[in-house]
């Protein structure tokens, strides 16, 4: 299971016209659904990527707001970006975004004992349609992943449901792992051993600054969607 003080929370991706953005950023603020400073940082975006990072502010505000000991923090401070693109929290808060086109995800979760950061990924179960497009699979899986997802075959739903596991996994590590290397990580410089919803991560990683650090990762299935989560610890 994630640590035991985990907050996940969901926030609907919203569409909305170029013209009625003003209006919306500002009821948000309004409402403390968001800050003043991230509004602003929103209206530099991209109209697509406007609405997703609104959905994850909304998110990830919603989760800091559970946390008995952020909840002042989700009324005050910003949260941004570090340079690295990450959501800027307060130093004694872990946490992570992720957002597909309808719907992003945040996770909080106190900065404690030997938890360092976390990190969460979302992912569409594939469905028939998808099988029409090649599978990902060999750039994303070790050989040994390979074989091991080739028990359901590569061209099936469960074969691309696993390969989408993996992906999803490895996208959550990387972003547990990035604030210790800072760089972008391979897909096969993370290995994965999956069983039950958890998964033991093996880093083929060279940088002194992961050889102490400990990956502890699982997924679950939610209707439409796989939601894959990973912890660092040291």
């Amino acid at each position: 299971m994630p640590h035991p003080s985990l907050v996940l929370t969901r926030a609907a991706v919203r569409e909305i016209p170029d013209t009625d953005w003003p209006r919306v950023l500002e009821a948000a603020v309004d409402a403390g659904a968001l800050h003043a400073a991230e509004a602003e940082l929103a209206t530099t975006l991209a109209p697509g990527r406007r609405a997703t990072f609104v959905a994850g502010r909304e998110a990830l505000r919603s989760a800091l707001r559970q946390l008995p000991d952020a909840a002042a923090d989700a009324q005050a401070t910003p949260i941004l970006r570090t340079p690295r693109g990450a959501p800027s929290l307060p130093a004694h808060v872990t946490g992570s975004v992720t957002h597909k086109r309808t719907l992003a995800m945040a996770a909080v979760a106190p900065r404690a004992a030997s938890l360092q950061h976390i990190g969460i990924d979302l992912e569409h179960r594939p469905q028939e349609r998808d099988l029409a497009a090649r599978s990902v699979a060999r750039k994303i899986l070790t050989a040994r992943e390979y074989d091991y997802v080739q028990q359901w075959g590569e061209d099936t739903l469960a074969g691309r449901e696993q390969v989408l596991v993996h992906f999803a996994l490895k996208e959550a590590v990387y972003k547990a792992i990035d604030p210790f290397v800072e760089r972008y990580v391979r897909f096969t410089e993370v290995e994965l051993d999956l069983t039950d919803g958890r998964a033991q991560v093996t880093l083929h990683l060279p940088e002194a600054s992961v050889a102490e650090v400990r990956i502890e990762a699982g997924w679950q299935p939610e209707d439409e969607w796989i939601v894959a989560w990973a912890e660092s610890h040291r």
